[in-house]
C-alpha cells in the first residue's frame, strides 16, 4: 500500500491534552483530516504543530457522522481511522506500505495496545479480534481501522443512529457486501488515555462485547441503535 494513498481521519472534541503525542506519532507524508467540535485549544495545537498536509474541519457532530464528513472530504482509496487519544508504532506506516492488498478487501483491522496501563487488557482485545477475524467474524476498533472508500460509499456509509459501535457496525456491513475483511497485528496503536476502563474494565468489555454481538446477528438491533447505553454520559468528547 502506497502512503499518498491513505488519508487520516480523525474525530476530536476538547483533546488538548492528547493532541501533540497523536500528532508526533505520524509521519508527514500521510494525509491528515480532523472533524473538531472542540472548545479548547485542540485546533490551535493542531495548526501549532501540523500547519502541512492537514485539513481541519469545525463540524459538531456524534462520533460516526465526524467519521462520514472525513471520508466525504478525502479523495484517496484507503481510509484510515483513529482518535486522538492514540499514538502509531514506529513501524506502523512502514509495515502499512510492505502489506499488499488484494483488490477484493475492503477492511483492515489493526492492533490496539498499551505501553502502560491495562497492557494485559489490550493483549486480550487484540488478540480476540484475530480470533473472531479468522472465524470470519469481524470485530475491530475504530481506533485503528483501515476502510476502503469504494467500499465505505457502495454501503451507504456510516449509520448515524449509531452513537457507540460505528466501528463494528460498518466493518460487518462490508463483510456482509462481499468483500473481504482482514486483520494485520503489526499496524499497532497505543491507548493513551484509560478514562474508559478506569471506571471499569468489566463494564467496557461486556458493553463493547455484547453490543457487537447484537449488530453481527441483528438481535435487538434497534435498540443498539436508538441508545449508547450510557456509555457517554458525563463525558466531555465528540462522542456525546
Amino acid at each position: 500500500m502506497i502512503l499518498s494513498d491513505v488519508t487520516l481521519i480523525i474525530p476530536t472534541k476538547n483533546e488538548e491534552k492528547n493532541i501533540q503525542t497523536f500528532l508526533s506519532s505520524l509521519p508527514s507524508g500521510i494525509k491528515l483530516i480532523v472533524v473538531d467540535a472542540s472548545t479548547d485549544r485542540t485546533r490551535e495545537l493542531i495548526n501549532i504543530q501540523r500547519p502541512y498536509n492537514t485539513h481541519v474541519m469545525h463540524e459538531l457532530s456524534t462520533i460516526p457522522r465526524a467519521r462520514q464528513s472525513g471520508a466525504d472530504n478525502a479523495v484517496t482509496e484507503w481510509l484510515l481511522y483513529s482518535d486522538a487519544d492514540m499514538s502509531f508504532d514506529t513501524k506502523y506506516f512502514i509495515e502499512l506500505e510492505k502489506m499488499a492488498v488484494s483488490a477484493n478487501v475492503g477492511a483492515i483491522m489493526g492492533a490496539k495496545k498499551s505501553k502502560n496501563k491495562y497492557r494485559w487488557y489490550y493483549f486480550l482485545y487484540s488478540n480476540s479480534i484475530r480470533i473472531f477475524s479468522y472465524l470470519g467474524i469481524p470485530i475491530g476498533s475504530g481506533s485503528n481501522m483501515l476502510l476502503k472508500k469504494e467500499a465505505l460509499d457502495a454501503i451507504g456509509g456510516f449509520d448515524f443512529a449509531l452513537t457507540h459501535s460505528e466501528d463494528n457496525d460498518i466493518l460487518m456491513r462490508i463483510k456482509k457486501a462481499g468483500w473481504h475483511v482482514i486483520y494485520n497485528g503489526k499496524l499497532r496503536v497505543y491507548e493513551n488515555d484509560h478514562r474508559r476502563l478506569d471506571q471499569g474494565v468489566f463494564k467496557k468489555f461486556w458493553h463493547g462485547t455484547l453490543r457487537a454481538f447484537l449488530l453481527y446477528t441483528g438481535i435487538l438491533k434497534e435498540r443498539v441503535r436508538e441508545s449508547d447505553w450510557g456509555y457517554w454520559q458525563k463525558k466531555d468528547s465528540i462522542k456525546q
